[in-house]
């Protein structure tokens, strides 16, 4: 078996000027309107401070250009402090757009990848219909993704071959992450119309069912603390209300309920800042309800109180900012950088089709909690 390696427009005034009693000539023939100029309309996305997207496509994007978004047919890298612009490369079908941890690489359509560093890989799209994936960490080496019912496949970055990960159970994969430090796996499987929670190591190996859904309970989202300590997720109950909670993975043999969201509605796109004292999701039923949330110490509140379009949240920027897109639903949206602690919103550019943050994971573990419990101790009462 294989193992994973860490591996102004200026403006020109028209027409002339004359001192008392002088005569302009002109060459304008007799009869012709002369139409005043204009300015075309700008192409694509538009920063908040009201410039276009430049013509061309300049390459060198740095590490603190962490706010990634498609537009005009190419995708591009802001910084969300000084507005900084970098076209990173013209893409038709962006796929997921989803950036590995070290932001040098991106998932496209049918698990293409483009590296936007000088050793980052490019590797050709393969025939895949992808319903979850993960990005290996701590460097982006592997992606471990499903394509269909069955068990997951796990793609090499260096040589782009594909290896199945034959000893997890069968089911459809909805939910794929790696935990920080690369060596362990979680996944939200569904069996028998029933979904569950399970563990691995990052081959596959060693499955172990962490938690279980009763009565209908299934599991939208999972996220590792950045210390890798935790493992965060969310259920979505058959009662109709989502609920936050995490597990020790020290311990394994219950989990802590931390938030519980409103009834009637489904929260998803689970992410822990990387400090891990806040985290984000989107809460709403329906794209014209979605509502950005962060969450600390059990309590949530808005991203964007003030906003009325709809918001989603993509993922954080740093340890308290968040990136939200206000709009969507079919159309174009607005990206924002939400302050976790309260601050003003910060507005980053108009018009864009798809957005990610492309943030660099530092400071990651290297070894992933032992749990204390006895060998085969199932997790008490799952969730129900």
């Amino acid at each position: 078996m294989r193992a994973l390696r860490w591996s102004l427009a200026i403006v020109m005034l028209l027409g002339a000027c004359t001192s008392a009693g002088s005569t302009v000539s002109s060459s304008t023939p007799t009869g012709t309107v002369t139409q005043p100029s204009t300015t075309p309309p700008p192409v694509g996305a538009v920063l908040a401070d009201g410039t276009s997207l430049p013509a061309g496509c300049a390459k060198g994007a740095t590490a603190s250009q962490t706010v990634a978004f498609v537009s005009a047919g190419r995708a591009w890298a802001l910084d969300p402090r000084t507005n900084a612009l970098s076209c990173l490369f013209a893409v038709r079908d962006p796929g997921p757009f989803a950036w590995g941890p070290q932001g040098d690489r991106v998932l496209l359509a049918d698990l293409r990848v483009r590296g936007v560093a000088a050793d980052a890989p490019n590797l050709p799209p393969i025939d895949a219909q992808t319903t979850a994936f993960g990005w290996g960490h701590p460097n982006g080496l592997a992606v471990v993704y499903a394509d269909g019912p069955g068990v997951p496949d796990k793609r090499f970055m260096d040589d782009g071959s594909v290896e199945t990960l034959s000893a997890l159970p069968a089911g459809t994969y909805l939910q794929i992450v790696y935990h920080p430090s690369g060596l362990a796996l979680a996944f939200v499987v569904e069996h028998a119309g029933k979904q569950a929670i399970w563990f691995s190591t990052n081959e596959g190996q060693e499955p172990e069912r962490l938690v279980f859904g009763l009565h209908g309970t299934t599991f939208t989202s999972l996220a590792f603390s950045p210390d890798g300590q935790r493992l965060w997720w969310i259920a979505e109950h058959a009662q109709g209300y989502p609920e936050l909670h995490w597990m020790d993975l020290g311990d394994r043999t219950g989990f802590t309920d931390v938030w519980r969201g409103s009834n009637d509605t489904i929260a998803q796109g689970l992410e822990v800042s990387p400090s891990g004292r806040y985290q984000s999701m989107t809460q709403g039923a329906d794209c014209a309800d979605h509502r950005a949330l962060i969450v600390q110490g059990g309590a949530a509140s808005a991203a964007m109180p003030f906003e009325e379009r709809p918001t989603t949240a993509l993922g954080w920027l740093d340890t308290t900012h968040v990136l939200v897109a206000a709009g969507g639903c079919g159309a174009q949206t607005e990206l924002f950088s939400a302050d976790a602690g309260g601050g003003q919103p910060v507005a980053l550019v108009s018009g864009t089709e798809l957005a990610a943050p492309r943030t660099v994971l530092r400071n990651a573990p290297d070894t992933v909690p032992a749990p204390n419990s006895s060998e085969g101790q199932p997790p008490l009462g799952g969730v129900g």
